[in-house]
Protein backbone atom coordinates (compact mmCIF):
# COMPACT_ATOMS: atom_id res chain seq x y z
CA UNK A 1 0.00 0.00 0.00
CA UNK A 2 1.18 2.94 -0.58
CA UNK A 3 1.74 5.90 1.43
CA UNK A 4 -0.77 8.33 1.36
CA UNK A 5 -1.10 12.33 2.76
CA UNK A 6 -2.36 12.73 5.81
CA UNK A 7 -5.72 14.61 5.43
CA UNK A 8 -6.55 17.41 8.52
CA UNK A 9 -10.05 17.05 9.59
CA UNK A 10 -12.22 19.66 9.03
CA UNK A 11 -15.40 20.32 11.18
CA UNK A 12 -18.90 20.02 9.66
CA UNK A 13 -21.14 19.73 12.79
CA UNK A 14 -23.78 21.82 13.25
CA UNK A 15 -24.21 24.52 15.60
CA UNK A 16 -25.91 22.70 17.84
CA UNK A 17 -24.58 19.34 17.37
CA UNK A 18 -21.20 20.79 18.54
CA UNK A 19 -22.74 22.43 21.57
CA UNK A 20 -23.97 18.94 21.97
CA UNK A 21 -20.41 17.54 21.63
CA UNK A 22 -18.94 19.75 24.06
CA UNK A 23 -21.45 19.23 26.76
CA UNK A 24 -21.44 15.55 26.27
CA UNK A 25 -18.54 14.26 24.52
CA UNK A 26 -15.83 16.81 25.98
CA UNK A 27 -14.91 17.76 22.59
CA UNK A 28 -12.90 21.51 22.38
CA UNK A 29 -12.56 22.57 18.84
CA UNK A 30 -9.18 24.50 20.39
CA UNK A 31 -7.70 21.33 21.46
CA UNK A 32 -9.31 18.98 18.98
CA UNK A 33 -6.23 18.52 16.48
CA UNK A 34 -3.63 17.95 19.66
CA UNK A 35 -6.46 15.03 20.33
CA UNK A 36 -6.10 13.49 17.16
CA UNK A 37 -2.12 13.80 17.09
CA UNK A 38 -1.94 12.39 20.33
CA UNK A 39 -3.99 9.27 19.31
CA UNK A 40 -1.80 8.89 16.25
CA UNK A 41 1.48 9.44 18.29
CA UNK A 42 0.18 6.40 20.83
CA UNK A 43 -0.21 4.06 17.88
CA UNK A 44 3.28 5.00 16.59
CA UNK A 45 5.21 4.57 19.71
CA UNK A 46 2.74 1.23 20.80
CA UNK A 47 1.63 -0.63 17.78
CA UNK A 48 3.67 0.55 15.19
CA UNK A 49 3.03 -2.27 12.64
CA UNK A 50 -1.23 -0.83 12.53
CA UNK A 51 -1.87 1.37 9.33
CA UNK A 52 -4.15 4.46 10.22
CA UNK A 53 -6.09 5.83 7.31
CA UNK A 54 -4.47 9.20 6.14
CA UNK A 55 -8.10 10.87 7.27
CA UNK A 56 -8.13 12.59 10.64
CA UNK A 57 -12.09 12.46 10.27
CA UNK A 58 -11.50 8.68 10.53
CA UNK A 59 -9.89 9.04 14.44
CA UNK A 60 -12.44 12.03 15.32
CA UNK A 61 -15.25 8.75 15.09
CA UNK A 62 -13.17 6.81 18.16
CA UNK A 63 -12.35 10.13 19.83
CA UNK A 64 -15.71 11.22 20.11
CA UNK A 65 -17.33 7.72 21.35
CA UNK A 66 -15.01 7.65 24.10
CA UNK A 67 -15.52 11.64 24.72
CA UNK A 68 -11.86 12.43 23.54
CA UNK A 69 -10.05 10.55 26.41
CA UNK A 70 -7.16 9.50 23.78
CA UNK A 71 -6.62 6.04 26.34
CA UNK A 72 -9.95 4.64 25.93
CA UNK A 73 -10.51 5.73 21.86
CA UNK A 74 -6.74 4.00 21.50
CA UNK A 75 -8.29 1.09 23.27
CA UNK A 76 -11.54 1.13 20.63
CA UNK A 77 -9.82 1.75 17.90
CA UNK A 78 -7.55 -0.81 18.90
CA UNK A 79 -10.23 -3.57 19.62
CA UNK A 80 -11.62 -2.14 16.25
CA UNK A 81 -8.91 -3.60 14.11
CA UNK A 82 -8.24 -7.07 16.33
CA UNK A 83 -11.85 -7.94 15.47
CA UNK A 84 -10.85 -7.43 11.84
CA UNK A 85 -8.28 -9.59 12.12
CA UNK A 86 -9.94 -12.38 14.14
CA UNK A 87 -12.88 -12.21 11.70
CA UNK A 88 -11.71 -12.48 8.72
CA UNK A 89 -14.79 -14.41 7.39
CA UNK A 90 -16.42 -11.04 7.58
CA UNK A 91 -14.58 -8.81 5.72
CA UNK A 92 -12.83 -11.20 3.33
CA UNK A 93 -15.43 -9.65 0.62
CA UNK A 94 -15.77 -6.45 1.55
CA UNK A 95 -17.68 -4.69 -0.71
CA UNK A 96 -21.79 -3.26 -0.67
CA UNK A 97 -22.60 -4.50 -3.95
CA UNK A 98 -21.62 -8.12 -3.29
CA UNK A 99 -24.38 -8.09 -0.38
CA UNK A 100 -27.05 -6.30 -2.62
CA UNK A 101 -29.54 -9.67 -2.38
CA UNK A 102 -29.65 -8.66 1.20
CA UNK A 103 -30.28 -4.96 1.07
CA UNK A 104 -33.26 -5.69 -1.34
CA UNK A 105 -35.08 -7.50 1.11
CA UNK A 106 -36.44 -4.68 3.20
CA UNK A 107 -34.85 -6.89 6.38
CA UNK A 108 -33.10 -3.67 6.78
CA UNK A 109 -34.03 0.06 6.70
CA UNK A 110 -32.74 3.15 7.32
CA UNK A 111 -35.36 5.50 8.08
CA UNK A 112 -35.40 9.44 6.56
CA UNK A 113 -34.97 12.15 8.85
CA UNK A 114 -34.02 11.92 12.62
CA UNK A 115 -35.93 12.20 15.61
CA UNK A 116 -36.43 14.82 18.08
CA UNK A 117 -32.90 14.14 19.44
CA UNK A 118 -31.26 14.61 16.59
CA UNK A 119 -30.77 10.32 16.05
CA UNK A 120 -31.19 8.23 13.23
CA UNK A 121 -33.34 5.48 13.01
CA UNK A 122 -32.81 1.99 11.95
CA UNK A 123 -34.74 -0.85 11.30
CA UNK A 124 -35.10 -4.78 11.15
CA UNK A 125 -37.31 -7.03 10.61
CA UNK A 126 -36.45 -10.59 11.59
CA UNK A 127 -38.82 -12.45 9.20
CA UNK A 128 -37.12 -11.43 6.35
CA UNK A 129 -34.11 -13.53 7.18
CA UNK A 130 -34.15 -16.66 5.21
CA UNK A 131 -31.32 -18.70 6.71
CA UNK A 132 -31.30 -21.10 3.88
CA UNK A 133 -30.53 -18.39 1.33
CA UNK A 134 -27.51 -16.79 3.50
CA UNK A 135 -25.58 -17.15 7.02
CA UNK A 136 -25.95 -15.29 9.88
CA UNK A 137 -22.49 -14.02 9.05
CA UNK A 138 -23.63 -12.57 5.47
CA UNK A 139 -25.58 -10.15 7.89
CA UNK A 140 -22.99 -9.12 10.24
CA UNK A 141 -21.22 -8.27 6.98
CA UNK A 142 -23.89 -5.98 5.73
CA UNK A 143 -24.64 -4.52 9.08
CA UNK A 144 -21.10 -3.63 9.95
CA UNK A 145 -20.80 -1.83 6.01
CA UNK A 146 -24.18 -0.18 7.33
CA UNK A 147 -22.68 1.51 10.48
CA UNK A 148 -19.09 2.53 8.70
CA UNK A 149 -21.60 4.33 5.88
CA UNK A 150 -23.94 6.09 9.01
CA UNK A 151 -20.61 7.01 10.66
CA UNK A 152 -19.74 9.06 7.87
CA UNK A 153 -22.42 11.44 9.05
CA UNK A 154 -20.93 13.77 11.93
CA UNK A 155 -24.21 14.30 13.38
CA UNK A 156 -25.13 10.94 13.83
CA UNK A 157 -21.56 10.61 15.39
CA UNK A 158 -22.43 13.00 18.16
CA UNK A 159 -26.57 12.19 17.86
CA UNK A 160 -26.24 8.47 17.80
CA UNK A 161 -28.70 5.67 16.70
CA UNK A 162 -31.57 4.22 17.72
CA UNK A 163 -32.49 0.83 16.52
CA UNK A 164 -36.09 -1.15 16.15
CA UNK A 165 -36.47 -4.64 16.00
CA UNK A 166 -39.09 -6.61 14.63
CA UNK A 167 -38.55 -9.94 15.88
CA UNK A 168 -41.71 -11.85 14.87
CA UNK A 169 -40.88 -14.68 12.26
CA UNK A 170 -38.19 -15.51 14.46
CA UNK A 171 -37.08 -19.38 14.02
CA UNK A 172 -35.68 -22.27 15.00
CA UNK A 173 -33.33 -22.21 12.25
CA UNK A 174 -32.66 -18.72 12.87
CA UNK A 175 -31.86 -20.00 16.42
CA UNK A 176 -29.68 -22.71 15.00
CA UNK A 177 -27.38 -20.02 14.04
CA UNK A 178 -27.01 -17.64 16.74
CA UNK A 179 -25.65 -19.50 19.36
CA UNK A 180 -22.79 -18.14 22.08
CA UNK A 181 -20.22 -17.55 19.97
CA UNK A 182 -22.28 -16.13 17.44
CA UNK A 183 -23.84 -13.04 19.91
CA UNK A 184 -20.14 -12.67 20.98
CA UNK A 185 -19.44 -12.13 17.58
CA UNK A 186 -22.52 -9.68 16.97
CA UNK A 187 -20.87 -8.04 20.31
CA UNK A 188 -17.71 -7.35 19.17
CA UNK A 189 -18.90 -6.18 15.73
CA UNK A 190 -20.93 -3.12 16.96
CA UNK A 191 -20.90 -2.18 20.37
CA UNK A 192 -17.54 -3.41 21.64
CA UNK A 193 -15.83 -1.71 18.71
CA UNK A 194 -17.98 0.30 16.17
CA UNK A 195 -18.04 4.19 17.18
CA UNK A 196 -21.83 4.44 17.16
CA UNK A 197 -23.40 5.97 19.91
CA UNK A 198 -26.23 3.20 20.61
CA UNK A 199 -28.42 5.15 22.25
CA UNK A 200 -31.62 2.30 22.41
CA UNK A 201 -33.12 -0.52 21.45
CA UNK A 202 -36.33 -1.43 20.69
CA UNK A 203 -38.03 -5.04 20.37
CA UNK A 204 -41.53 -5.25 18.78
CA UNK A 205 -43.49 -8.18 18.31
CA UNK A 206 -41.90 -10.62 20.36
CA UNK A 207 -42.21 -14.36 19.88
CA UNK A 208 -41.80 -17.16 22.66
CA UNK A 209 -38.42 -18.40 20.84
CA UNK A 210 -37.17 -14.81 21.42
CA UNK A 211 -36.64 -15.21 24.76
CA UNK A 212 -34.52 -17.69 24.07
CA UNK A 213 -32.30 -15.89 21.30
CA UNK A 214 -32.02 -12.83 24.08
CA UNK A 215 -30.79 -14.84 27.04
CA UNK A 216 -27.73 -15.91 24.64
CA UNK A 217 -26.81 -12.28 23.92
CA UNK A 218 -28.30 -10.79 27.79
CA UNK A 219 -25.05 -11.87 29.60
CA UNK A 220 -22.24 -9.71 26.95
CA UNK A 221 -24.49 -6.84 27.25
CA UNK A 222 -23.39 -4.17 29.63
CA UNK A 223 -25.50 -2.50 32.14
CA UNK A 224 -25.54 0.85 30.67
CA UNK A 225 -26.55 -0.75 27.34
CA UNK A 226 -28.57 -3.17 29.04
CA UNK A 227 -30.67 0.27 30.17
CA UNK A 228 -30.87 1.34 27.14
CA UNK A 229 -33.44 -1.87 25.51
CA UNK A 230 -36.89 -1.67 25.91
CA UNK A 231 -39.46 -4.01 25.26
CA UNK A 232 -42.84 -3.43 23.53
CA UNK A 233 -44.85 -6.38 22.35
CA UNK A 234 -47.52 -5.26 20.21
CA UNK A 235 -48.17 -1.96 21.76
CA UNK A 236 -47.15 0.49 19.65
CA UNK A 237 -48.22 3.46 21.61
CA UNK A 238 -45.41 2.27 24.17
CA UNK A 239 -42.65 2.50 21.14
CA UNK A 240 -44.07 5.92 19.75
CA UNK A 241 -43.67 7.10 23.00
CA UNK A 242 -39.78 7.08 22.01
CA UNK A 243 -39.30 7.02 18.09
CA UNK A 244 -42.14 9.01 16.54
CA UNK A 245 -44.82 7.19 14.27
CA UNK A 246 -43.90 9.94 11.60
CA UNK A 247 -40.84 8.61 11.11
CA UNK A 248 -41.78 4.60 11.11
CA UNK A 249 -43.48 2.55 8.02
CA UNK A 250 -46.85 0.88 8.89
CA UNK A 251 -45.62 -2.46 10.06
CA UNK A 252 -44.07 -0.38 13.30
CA UNK A 253 -47.55 0.83 13.57
CA UNK A 254 -46.19 3.94 11.83
CA UNK A 255 -47.30 6.25 9.28
CA UNK A 256 -45.03 6.61 6.94
CA UNK A 257 -46.16 4.82 3.93
CA UNK A 258 -44.66 4.26 0.28
CA UNK A 259 -41.03 4.23 1.95
CA UNK A 260 -37.86 1.96 1.83
CA UNK A 261 -34.18 2.47 1.60
CA UNK A 262 -33.25 1.22 -1.50
CA UNK A 263 -32.20 4.35 -2.56
CA UNK A 264 -29.63 4.63 0.25
CA UNK A 265 -28.41 1.17 -0.20
CA UNK A 266 -27.66 2.08 -4.00
CA UNK A 267 -25.59 4.48 -2.76
CA UNK A 268 -23.74 2.33 -0.67
CA UNK A 269 -23.66 -0.34 -3.38
CA UNK A 270 -21.49 2.23 -5.44
CA UNK A 271 -18.64 2.16 -2.88
CA UNK A 272 -16.87 -1.16 -3.45
CA UNK A 273 -13.94 0.56 -3.96
CA UNK A 274 -13.95 2.83 -0.97
CA UNK A 275 -14.57 -0.01 1.47
CA UNK A 276 -12.31 -2.61 -0.31
CA UNK A 277 -9.39 0.47 0.47
CA UNK A 278 -10.59 1.09 4.10
CA UNK A 279 -10.07 -2.98 4.11
CA UNK A 280 -6.42 -2.39 3.70
CA UNK A 281 -5.62 -0.65 7.15
CA UNK A 282 -5.33 -2.23 10.40
CA UNK A 283 -2.91 -4.61 11.43
CA UNK A 284 -0.89 -6.42 8.24
CA UNK A 285 -1.60 -9.35 7.10
CA UNK A 286 -0.04 -13.02 8.53
CA UNK A 287 0.76 -13.86 4.91
CA UNK A 288 2.65 -10.27 4.20
CA UNK A 289 4.40 -10.51 7.83
CA UNK A 290 5.97 -14.00 6.98
CA UNK A 291 6.82 -13.62 3.21
CA UNK A 292 4.11 -14.45 1.54
CA UNK A 293 3.30 -18.05 3.02
CA UNK A 294 1.13 -18.43 5.77
CA UNK A 295 1.68 -20.68 8.82
CA UNK A 296 -1.84 -20.85 10.61
CA UNK A 297 -0.16 -18.31 12.83
CA UNK A 298 -0.46 -15.18 13.36
CA UNK A 299 2.87 -13.09 14.11
CA UNK A 300 1.48 -9.96 15.83
CA UNK A 301 -0.50 -12.14 18.23
CA UNK A 302 -4.13 -13.05 18.84
CA UNK A 303 -6.70 -11.23 21.27
CA UNK A 304 -6.00 -10.65 24.56
CA UNK A 305 -8.99 -12.73 26.18
CA UNK A 306 -12.35 -12.26 25.74
CA UNK A 307 -13.45 -8.71 24.98
CA UNK A 308 -14.60 -6.75 27.51
CA UNK A 309 -18.19 -4.87 27.73
CA UNK A 310 -16.68 -1.26 26.23
CA UNK A 311 -19.04 1.73 27.13
CA UNK A 312 -21.63 2.57 24.42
Amino acid sequence: MTTQTRRRYVCNLSEKSLEKARQELNEDPETRDQKIDELRAKFAKEKPEVKLPPDDAFLVRFLRNKKFDVQRAYNMLLHYYEVRRKYKEIFVNYQPSLYRHIFETDMLTICPGQDKDGRTVMLFRAGKWDPDRYNIDAIFTACSMIYEKLLEDEELQVNGLVFVDDVEGTSVKQMTQFGPAAAQKSMDLSVNTVPVRFKAVHYIRQPDIFTAMFAVIKPLMSEKLMKRIHFHGKDYGTLHDHVPSSMLPPDFGGQLTNYNSQEWFEELCKEDRKFEEHNQYGFPKAADVLGGVSQGVDPVGGLAGSFRKLET
